[in-house]
């Protein structure tokens, strides 16, 4: 897909030109909210301990290997 058409599917305009509802028409059940604010909320009072990218995908990579072989035996 070129980049003119990508740029374009991603554009809300083009979504609600072609009849799709915008974002703002979808409804977010008031306890989505509640659990956004209350981990909104954890997030600025407790530490973060961010992980980088490449130990995530070191673990997930391994999980999958003990899976296969687990699943031979």
């Amino acid at each position: 897909m070129s980049s003119e058409l990508t740029e374009k599917y991603l554009t809300e305009e083009w979504w609600v030109g072609e009849g799709y509802a915008s974002p703002d028409d979808v409804p977010v059940p008031d306890w989505h909210w509640a659990i956004l604010e209350e981990r909104m909320g954890r997030y600025k009072t407790e530490p973060v301990e961010w992980i980088p990218w490449e130990d995530v995908k070191k673990e997930l990579m391994q999980q999958i290997l003990d899976e296969i072989e687990r699943r031979k035996k």
